[in-house]
């Protein structure tokens, strides 16, 4: 509800802005540093300010202004003239349509590996010695492999939630299991809630394991009757890797319910800022429904 302004100088290719953030500095990280890689210098920290009122910013001049919003607010922003941009967002896809018929030469790539691999998914007995097995060998290397002190490792309570309601898939070659996925079903909906690779190991990561588990988990959904495939959450950039995986896949964004929120108000004419989000498109939320692409492309 009450937050700090901070103004800062944001360094880009047509010279340095301003920019204007309010609320947590900690959910502004994402945006400072995808959109504006060049380089950005905290300049004052302004009084505590509301923020669930957009005209109280209506004063404030820079190129872009970033305000922390509860989602219950987004809507009065949005009638403000205010873009609204979730921190994070859901992919999901029809089963029926996974992977897609026309494939882009990055998972025709991926799908080559996993053939030549000659991986086979193995359904778990959900023994705890498998799920301590799954956790210990490849959930947490895998995740501390690939993010370092940014991996999001599932805290234990949906671990337990995991071990007690979902099913443990463990992809396998030459009868051994290199990589594993944790799936929760809910109806026609499986939701792809946790992976990991043996060890974090690289090697199998060029080897396909882990397109292998979305490839062969995608059969076993639809082999179960399953419709609806989640897989899990990424950054709102387009161009973010996660993203761009998930994509290839032929799933969509959707809007993420518990994500943190962003309102954007930018100005149109200057040059340098719209270069920069150009370069960094990502995805906002007009309360249609549904997430479209800003800039459009």
């Amino acid at each position: 509800m009450v937050g700090t302004a901070r103004r800062y100088r944001v360094h880009l290719d047509t010279g340095d802005v301003e920019l204007i953030c309010a609320g947590r500095p900690e959910r502004f990280r994402r945006l400072l540093s995808r959109v504006f890689p060049g380089g950005v210098a905290l300049e004052a920290v302004t009084t505590r300010v509301p923020l669930w009122n957009p005209h109280r910013f209506s004063a404030a001049y820079a190129p872009a202004v970033a305000v922390e919003i509860h989602p219950a607010f987004a809507e009065k922003f949005r009638a403000a003239g205010w873009l609204t941009c979730p921190d994070l967002v859901r992919w999901r896809g029809a089963v029926a349509d996974m992977p897609p018929a026309h494939p882009d030469r990055s998972l025709r790539i991926d799908l080559r590996r996993v053939e030549k691999a000659g991986y086979v998914l193995q359904e778990a007995a959900g023994s705890r010695p498998e799920w301590d097995e799954f956790r210990r060998d490849m959930l947490v290397p895998h995740a501390l492999r690939r993010f370092g002190e940014n991996a999001n490792i599932p805290v234990p309570a949906l671990l337990r939630k995991l071990e007690k309601d979902g099913t443990l898939l463990f992809l396998v070659k030459r009868g051994r299991r290199v990589a594993g996925q944790a799936v929760l079903r809910n109806r026609d909906e499986a939701w792809l809630a946790a992976l990991g690779v043996k060890d974090g190991d690289p090697n199998l990561m060029k080897e396909g394991a882990v397109a292998g588990l979305y490839a062969l988990t995608i059969d076993w959904a639809r082999e179960h009757g399953v419709r609806y495939v989640d897989a899990g959450r990424s950054p709102a950039f387009a161009l973010h890797g996660l993203a761009e995986y998930k994509r290839k896949w032929g799933m969509s964004p959707a809007r993420e319910p518990f994500s943190h929120m962003l309102a954007l108000r930018v100005d149109p004419a200057h040059q340098g800022v719209r270069l920069a989000l150009q370069r960094e498109p990502f995805w906002i939320d007009r309360g249609s429904g549904e997430l479209e692409i800003f800039p459009p492309r």
